[in-house]
């Protein structure tokens, strides 16, 4: 029953979109002075993450655009803290 309510409800995107600014600004200044190790391992992490979540929406009964959204969520949902 949980996992049908947590399919069916509106995601709210808003922290993601904060976290995601920053991650984009922090991988700027990583290319802006020359890091490229740091810059191929942060996104690389990254990536890993959200085909992780996206992974895990889908075993979760998700699909289309409702697991992207959720695993976006996951990945950068932490700038909600800021």
């Amino acid at each position: 029953m949980r996992r049908g309510r947590r399919n069916a409800a509106p995601l709210d995107s808003r922290g993601a979109h904060v976290g995601v600014a920053i991650v984009a600004i922090a991988l700027l200044l990583l290319s802006w002075y020359g890091k490229l190790v740091a810059l191929g391992v942060v996104s690389g992490v990254l990536a890993l993450w959200f085909s992780a979540a996206l992974v895990r929406a889908y075993a979760d009964g998700d699909h289309g655009r409702h697991a992207l959204q959720r695993a976006y969520n996951v990945t950068f949902g932490w700038g909600d803290g800021f």
